[in-house]
Parts: C-alpha cells; structure tokens; sequence
C-alpha cells in the first residue's frame, strides 16, 4: 500500500547545474517554445492532487520552476521524505520528429509490475503508441530505495503525442490513470 508517494516533474532549476534552468527537451513549432520541463511539472502538479484525493502524502521535488531540484539528489530526498514510491515524469524526444509514443522505465524486478500496469494505463488514457516498459538501471531517479518508475508521457516532438499531452482533459485522465494504478498496486 502506498503511503507517501514522491512525484519528480523532470528537469527544471539546478538539476544538472546550480542556478541554471535545464528546460530537458525543447520544441519549437510555429515560433512557440514547448519545453520537457515545463510540460512535466503541470502533469506533476495534478498527479499531485489525484493523490491527496485518494488520501496519499505527497512529496514533490520540484513545485514550480524556482524550486533547486538536482537530479542526483532527488532519490535520497524522496527516501529521507519517507516516500515508499517514486514517479519521474518525462517526455522524449528524439532527432526525428516522427518518433511517437509511451514508454515506463523501471530499475528492478520489483518495479516491473508497476511498470507493465502503468504503461497499460497510459496507453488507454492517451491512445498514443505503445512503446513498452524498459529497464534501466543507470538513471540517478531510479536509484531510490523502493518502488520506482519514470513515465515517458510522449514525443515533445511528435504533433500528435505534444497536441495529446497538452490537452487538459488527457493530462487529467493520466494523472488518474497513474494514481488509480499506484493506489492499486
């Protein structure tokens, strides 16, 4: 059961340097600025709320662009939070802009469940391509001591994944779809 969950919106001030804003993936369509970090935090801002409705403590590490987040510490801040599950959200990108699609990213055997369950969740709630579950034991926000999972929501890139995510009723069908699964499990 879940108790206290940590949500990491990716990116955001201080994550790679101190005093510098790491805006993660960057878009630029029709001379407007669509950033990883920016999208991740609004996700990670209702995710937040999808929890405290169903009872669940929340620890964000990043509440807004301000907040000093680096990625090396946000592990060990989530684990001396008291947090017994992580959620990293991200979004993908990549060269070529026909790249599209969900994937999760777990650590270990423990983490694959969730992963497997969430990455079926998002896939109902977005209808974008299912790219599967990955492990991946080389990122600093996997390293917490307990369940953890990033979520690549989407392609910042891709029209159709960008357009999808940025539609407030899917980022809210998400965020539920990610709670419910999590309470679940």
């Amino acid at each position: 059961m879940v108790t206290r969950v940590c949500i990491d919106p990716g990116h955001g001030m201080s994550n790679r340097t101190r005093g510098v804003f790491d805006p993660g993936a960057v878009h630029v369509e029709a001379g407007v600025r669509f950033e990883e970090a920016t999208i991740a935090l609004k996700y990670g801002l209702t995710l937040k709320d999808e929890f405290r409705a169903r009872g669940v403590a929340v620890f964000m590490t990043r509440d807004d662009a301000e907040d000093h987040a680096p990625v090396g510490q946000r592990a060990a801040n989530a684990q001396n939070a008291g947090c017994d599950l992580f959620i990293s959200l991200h979004l993908n990108d990549f060269d070529d802009d026909a790249a599209n699609g969900v994937e999760v990213l777990f650590r270990g055997d423990d983490d694959k469940p969730l992963a497997v369950q969430i990455q079926k969740a998002m896939i109902a709630a977005t209808k974008l391509r299912d790219r599967g579950i990955k492990q991946r034991t080389d990122l600093a926000v996997l390293k917490f001591d307990g369940r953890a999972v990033l979520i690549e929501l989407g392609f910042i890139a891709n029209d159709k994944d960008r357009d999808t995510l940025l539609n407030p009723q899917i980022r809210a069908a998400v965020c539920k779809a990610i709670a419910d699964v999590a309470v679940a499990g």
